[in-house]
């Protein structure tokens, strides 16, 4: 599957990657998930991190 993202989902990302310390508070079905998950992954692809934990429910 190809991720597309919106404007508002490419800014958040961005976001994420500017500033140390972020929140993505989105309602459901926007994308958050996939807006942190773009951003961790060019993190890691610049080096800046190594390892992620997330801490998420499971249902």
């Amino acid at each position: 599957m190809q991720y597309k993202p919106h404007e508002y989902q490419q800014y958040a990302t961005q976001f994420i990657l500017n500033h140390p310390v972020a929140a993505i508070l989105l309602d459901m079905g926007l994308g958050k998930s996939v807006i942190t998950l773009t951003a961790i992954k060019q993190l890691i692809q610049q080096g800046k991190v190594q390892r992620v934990l997330v801490v998420a429910p499971l249902r």
